[in-house]
């Protein structure tokens, strides 16, 4: 394979690689990065009538005109518009994968921004797929120097980290020069922010669709001749520094792409990831000793600092607060032995049941050093039931299932796709677009996005 990581050392040597390295054929990063469409494709069409989605939609509708498909709508937008919608959606639900080396929904961004962009454009599939790793490298390189302090401090990497690398991946589809790809990511630090704090409300999956939409802009000024500073990362006023992160990387760089070495991980649950091990020790917990829900006295599970943070809301009001809910999530699987999109709906929410078991979760911080690794699964989670008889079952769990050490089956990622697609797609339709996706490679962007539009406006929707 040719070598395609140089070692960044500075943005101008980033800029040189997103412009002039070769077309990326490594055949595992091409089949990771066709399964992150899809599964970032599956979220979107699953939130195409969430009040997030609607409610972006009210606002774009009339700022921007284009041909770009707007998911669930019948009507077509700009590319930068389209973004910012169909981003949201991605990241409406918290259905949609994670990236640990810089702890991203890398896909949320890159995915809607890339589809937006290359449907305008006329891109191929294929061009896609090598947008979308030389973008998620990218924010694997940021992450080296900005992860764990930056997420630690509050930062929401997704709308930070998130939109360099959208901004790389937008100039790839462009094939713009090495000048452009360096005006493209500096001017993309100026339009990175976003806080943790607004985790549990619509601006949390908006962050996303902002990410999605100023790579698509930032991407487009720099090919207009918009200049901007060429050290955009380093120094005492670089974007590093001012983010709360370290000028020097957490670790060398290992010579392989990022999307082979460390992967995406795909969700099993629809909930924030920081739950994702407890909900997994629970769920094998009780299929291994047949436990019945009535007969637990408490769940106590230990998680990383950072997780327990992102997990706030003890006793959720609404569907948004209960995807960052531990006790919420966690007393769904400890009852039901599953978990659906269907569970993450106002009544839903408030059902007695439910409600009744949440003081029975207990969760613990595995202390402040848990948060300086390299990531957020660094520190195993412990999970404990103990039950009225006293019995006590136990499990410690590293990673999640979905991500590269314990993937996701085919049937599994089958269901989901089925399950997220059921919002705007017929059964038939749906196995369709499927076997479509599975060519997406081969298949004109314009070809793919046009599923992403509703043939019919629903009667709720004004």
């Amino acid at each position: 394979m040719v070598d395609l990581l140089p070692g960044f050392d500075s943005a101008r040597s980033i800029a040189n690689w997103i412009s002039e390295s070769p077309i990326i054929t490594d055949p595992m990063a091409k089949e990771r990065a066709k399964a992150a469409f899809i599964d970032t494709i599956a979220c979107m069409l699953a939130a195409c009538d969430d009040i997030a989605t609607q409610t972006v939609f009210k606002a774009v509708k009339y700022s921007g005109q284009g041909a770009c498909s707007a998911i669930g709508r019948t009507e077509t937008l700009s590319a930068e518009s389209a973004a910012l919608l169909n981003g949201t959606a991605a990241h409406a639900l918290d259905y949609d994968d994670n990236f640990l080396p810089a702890v991203t929904h890398a896909s949320a961004v890159l995915v809607p921004s890339l589809l937006s962009l290359g449907e305008e454009v006329g891109a191929s599939g294929n061009q896609l797929l090598d947008a979308y790793i030389v973008g998620l490298e990218v924010q694997a390189w940021l992450g080296r120097f900005m992860i764990p302090a930056h997420y630690a401090a509050g930062w929401h990497a997704t709308s930070t980290i998130g939109t360099i690398g959208a901004a790389a991946a937008c100039v790839r589809v462009l094939t713009l020069d090495d000048q452009s790809a360096l005006g493209a990511v500096s001017l993309a630090t100026s339009m990175a922010s976003g806080s943790k704090l607004q985790f549990g409300s619509m601006a949390k999956p908006l962050h996303a669709g902002l990410a999605a939409r100023a790579g698509i802009t930032a991407a487009r000024l720099a090919a207009a001749g918009v200049n901007a500073n060429e050290d955009p990362f380093h120094g005492p006023w670089g974007f590093i520094s001012l983010h709360h992160a370290s000028q020097t990387p957490t670790n060398a760089p290992s010579g392989q792409l990022a999307i082979i070495e460390a992967g995406l991980a795909q969700k099993r649950w629809p909930c924030c990831a920081s739950a994702h091990r407890t909900l997994d020790a629970i769920f094998q917990l009780r299929q291994e000793n047949d436990l019945d829900p009535h007969q637990i006295d408490y769940i106590e599970t230990t998680i990383p600092d950072s997780n327990v943070k992102n997990l706030r809301f003890d006793n959720p009001e609404n569907e948004n607060e209960a995807r960052f809910s531990m006790p919420y999530c966690a007393a769904l699987v400890a009852l039901n032995g599953k978990m659906s999109l269907s569970d993450f709906t106002p009544s839903a929410v408030r059902r007695p049941e439910v409600k009744a078991f949440l003081p029975k979760i207990r969760m613990n911080s595995a202390g402040p050093q848990s948060d300086f690794g390299t990531g957020i699964w660094d520190i195993p989670a412990e999970t404990r039931i103990t039950t009225k008889q006293g019995d006590v079952f136990e499990k410690i769990i590293s990673h999640p299932v979905g991500t590269i050490h314990h993937p996701m089956g085919e049937n599994e990622l089958y269901q989901k796709f089925s399950e997220c697609a059921a919002s705007l797609l017929s059964p038939e339709q749906t196995d369709e677009f499927y076997t479509r996706l599975l060519n997406f490679e081969n298949e004109p962007v314009r070809h793919i996005a046009s599923h992403l539009r509703r043939r019919e406006v629903p009667s709720t929707v004004n």
